[in-house]
Order: C-alpha cells, then structure tokens, then sequence
C-alpha cells in the first residue's frame, strides 16, 4: 500500500512560508509612523508576537530549514518591534 509520508526537514513547510507575508505588511505598518491607527498599531502588535512565536519554534525543530526560518522570523521580529519603537514612538 502507498503511503504519504510528511516531510518536515524542507525548505517548503506551507507554516513558514506563509508567515513570509506578514513581514512586507509589518514594515509597511511601521512606515506609517505617527500616522498609524489604533487598528494597525494592534495588528501590528500582533504581527510581532506571531513572528516571535514562530522563531521561537522554529529554533526548537531538529530540522535545519525549520531552524533557518526561526532564525528569520526572530531576528525580524525583534527588527520590526524596535522599528516600532523608534517611529511609532
């Protein structure tokens, strides 16, 4: 019988390589500046938890590609919650 076997160890996990388009939305919410709502100052906020939690547990995977987009999405979040502060506040 064919089995479908899952792999984790590649660079196309559908979980990671959606959370790519959060960060052109983030940086495009951060150019806002002191323009920004109330609305997409919380989205932002949660853009930015959601990138921290995604490296975090990319960074925990045994499987290289899922460490390299944990590494991504740490590092990017923590570049896009200082960019908020420096020019939302």
């Amino acid at each position: 019988m064919v089995e479908n076997v899952r792999r984790k160890d590649t660079y196309w996990n559908i979980k990671y390589l959606l959370l790519l388009i959060t960060l052109p939305i983030a940086f495009s919410l951060v150019n806002n500046k002191e323009a920004i709502t109330a609305a997409e100052h919380i989205s932002l906020i949660a853009i930015i938890v959601l990138l921290l939690f995604a490296g975090v547990m990319g960074l925990t995977e045994e499987y290289q590609p899922l460490k390299v987009y944990g590494a991504l999405y740490l590092s990017s979040g923590i570049v896009i919650a200082y960019l908020g502060l420096v020019f939302i506040w």
